[in-house]
């Protein structure tokens, strides 16, 4: 019915940054290879939200809600029981996973993002059992599944949605200050003071055996991304104006070995695929201009949340913990430009857009 092209420039100027990312490129093959399908997927986010700003879709909740169940029932199925549903219907598209964690992780991360603004929504709409079912299942399936991130991630979520309940939207404000702060200073915190943190000495009993904590399964998995982190930071600090090109990660350090602080391990390459940081893949891939647009696109994020919150104690709580919880999971997992990832993030957007239509306009 109606369109709103006020974000249409910003998906304009991201395209140009793009293309501009492929002539500064170290490796123009690969960064042409990534630069059509990355433009097209954003490209459908923009026009789905575009589409959407002035448009009401009704009973969005059912459709997310009966979704999200279905999806957790079956991942809760799988864990506990073993039914393998998951790989049966992943084999009907000639998907064959290569560990638990292969069939599991992304779901898990989607589910833990989406949990905050779909439970408050079944909440705000006296929907309490459905709701309470929803929280404790995706719950469980966090405790039990996999991934460690969505762990972290869970914890953070239940801190800030008390805070931001307790202490209304400008707790929120000062969470959008500091996340600010750290995604332009990623990689001078990444390369200066994390490190710090991996090479500190503890041993600790394991398995029946004395070892350091970066030999243990927990430690290994966080003393590699620490490692990951201050190899990528100090390579985008290298050409910090337009970066080495989008794309060229995996292309990054591929012969590098890391040694693992206070054992005999070692990591060879550099970054595996992707820095697992979306922040200090965009400083990486498209420099100080990448970096600028995206903190651009956050602040209109944060704003958004700051404003829902002070409409609504139970929505509003609930739309500021998923951006919350988004931004954890932003800088512990997995690369930014796949496809999966980004549809997610504009997925979680569009529900928090979609739930606040009607009650403010926010441009």
């Amino acid at each position: 019915i109606k369109i709103n092209f006020s974000n249409i420039f910003l998906f304009i100027i991201i395209s140009l940054i793009f293309c501009l990312s492929y002539i500064f490129s170290i490796n123009n093959s690969r960064s042409l290879e990534v630069l059509g399908p990355n433009l097209g997927i954003i490209f459908c986010i923009f026009v789905i939200l575009i589409l959407t700003s002035n448009n009401k879709i009704k009973k969005l909740e059912k459709f997310i809600g009966i979704s999200i169940f279905i999806t957790s029932f079956i991942i809760i199925c799988d864990l506990t029981i073993h039914t393998e549903i998951r790989a049966s219907l992943a084999s009907l598209v000639g998907d064959k996973p290569s560990s638990e964690s292969a069939n599991f992780s992304r779901g898990i991360l989607i589910l833990t993002m989406l949990m905050p603004i779909v439970t408050s929504i079944l909440y705000n709409n006296k929907k309490y059992i459905y709701g309470t079912i929803l929280l404790f299942t995706i719950s469980t399936i966090i405790i039990v599944g996999p991934n460690d991130s969505a762990k972290i991630a869970l914890i953070c979520s239940i801190i800030a949605a008390i805070t931001i309940y307790l202490f209304g939207p400008r707790s929120f404000k000062f969470f959008g200050l500091v996340s600010g702060i750290i995604i332009i200073f990623i990689p001078l915190i990444s390369s200066k003071i994390l490190p710090s943190l991996g090479k500190y000495e503890k041993s600790i009993e394991y398995e029946n055996k004395t070892m350091a904590w970066q030999e243990t399964s927990t430690g290994g998995s966080v003393i590699h991304r620490l490692l990951v982190w201050e190899f990528a930071s100090k390579e985008a600090l290298k050409k910090p104006l337009f970066g080495h090109g989008i794309g060229t990660s995996r292309l990054i350090g591929q012969n590098i070995i890391l040694n693992i602080p206070n054992t005999n391990s070692e990591i060879k390459g550099g970054i595996p695929l992707h820095p697992h940081n979306n922040f200090i893949e965009i400083w990486l891939e498209l420099g100080i201009i990448g970096i600028s647009i995206i903190s651009f696109i956050w602040f209109k994020i944060i704003k958004y949340g700051y404003y829902l919150r002070k409409q609504s104690f139970i929505l509003g709580t609930g739309a500021c913990t998923s951006i919350v919880t988004m931004f954890i999971i932003c800088n512990l997992s997995f690369g930014f430009f796949q496809a999966w990832w980004m549809s997610s993030l504009g997925l979680i957007f569009l529900i928090i857009q979609q739930t606040f239509s009607n009650k403010k306009e926010i441009t």
